[in-house]
């Protein structure tokens, strides 16, 4: 028989103790102070959503509220513009293609392969959103400040304790089997497509993923934590 805490006691504690233990939190605490709001209600309702606990309206009423919050203060970044020293390190990559053509008799067909890779302006838009995706779905921006991919001209910090990264693993793999996990699973793709579009150059970073870290990491903490005790109890 497994041991759990009476009405979640658990869960709600280890809630609270990673919302308001981590870095993240702090810095939209003082940077903007209704975002701060924001994010505390809303990785509360996610938590209780995903539990069962929570109405959808409730849950998607936050949604809307932190996505908007997330693209009002983020400075949209061009997938198409390329600054100068875009333009230098694509001229050096140029540099790097092999010619590539093809003989047809006499003649010889010279295929710009460089140019299209490099380019065109579809195929920069393909990369970049590439790479803001990467950035977005990368454990390593949340809990180890980027490392050891630190980005030029912009200040990395750790937004979650690294300690927490088993406890976000395990509330992955927990919550994959939930009955509401649909719902909440679309939702934080919708966030992260939208990251991926107009990116994540903000004072505070992709926030819109902080109340979907949190949550996460309390159900598997909680996970992690019962399942501990019960082989302790069961050991003696």
């Amino acid at each position: 028989m497994g041991f759990k805490f009476k009405k979640d006691y658990l869960g709600l504690i280890l809630l609270f103790l990673i919302l308001f233990g981590n870095f993240w939190i702090w810095k939209a605490f003082s940077f903007n102070f209704p975002i701060f709001i924001l994010l505390v209600g809303a990785s509360v309702l996610a938590y209780r959503f995903i539990k069962g606990k929570g109405k959808l309206l409730g849950f998607l009423f936050f949604f809307v509220l932190i996505v908007f919050s997330q693209w009002k203060t983020t400075s949209p970044t061009s997938l198409t513009v390329l600054l100068n020293d875009d333009i230098r390190l694509r001229d050096q990559r140029l540099k790097e293609y092999p010619p590539v053509f093809i003989k047809v008799g006499s003649k010889t067909l010279w295929i710009p392969v460089a140019h299209w890779f490099e380019g065109r302006k579809e195929t920069i838009a393909v990369f970049r959103l590439a790479n803001n995706l990467s950035e977005v779905i990368d454990p390593n921006l949340y809990f180890f400040a980027n490392h050891p991919r630190e980005r030029v001209g912009v200040s990395e910090f750790e937004k979650f304790p690294f300690i927490l990264f088993p406890f976000f693993f395990v509330g992955i793999i927990t919550t994959v089997g939930s009955r509401r996990f649909r719902n909440y699973f679309l939702s934080l793709v919708v966030i992260i497509l939208l990251l991926s579009l107009f990116g994540n150059k903000n004072e505070l970073g992709p926030f819109a993923i902080f109340p979907y870290i949190t949550s996460l990491s309390a159900i598997g903490g909680e996970r992690l934590i019962n399942k501990a005790l019960h082989f302790v109890l069961k050991s003696k």
